[in-house]
């Protein structure tokens, strides 16, 4: 018979070395060329705010995470904005570097420098 918190914590560590493994793989995998959407970040996010126990994993993926919501927020404005050439230079660029597929905002805003540039010419 064991005390019930025991178990407990035993689940939670067991739910966090399965989260650190989904982590990894997804890691190891960021080269391939189909990257996981937002959605999937944020749903790891969520298991491991759940979990509750830090591991140097969650800590990499929560700075990818918060890189890519500041991308999608200042790419969204780039959309509804006028923004200059080198900005969105920049938002292209880093969003081609994105671990994550985020191809249907950076398709826009592809179309949006090339309008630009055409423009400049």
């Amino acid at each position: 018979l064991r005390p019930r918190s025991l178990v407990r914590l035993e689940k939670r560590v067991e739910r966090a070395h399965i989260l650190r493994r989904r982590i990894n793989v997804w890691n190891e995998a960021q080269n391939q060329e189909n990257p996981q959407n937002m959605k999937f970040i944020s749903s790891m996010i969520k298991e491991a705010n759940r979990v509750d126990l830090m591991f140097p994993e969650v800590l990499t993926l929560t700075g990818v995470h918060k890189k890519a919501e500041e991308w999608m927020e200042r790419a969204s404005i780039a959309l509804r904005t006028k923004m200059s050439l080198t900005e969105l230079e920049s938002l292209v660029s880093t969003g081609d570097n994105l671990p994550l597929n985020v191809s249907d905002v950076l398709e826009k805003l592809k179309g949006r420098l090339e309008q630009a540039r055409e423009w400049i010419r």
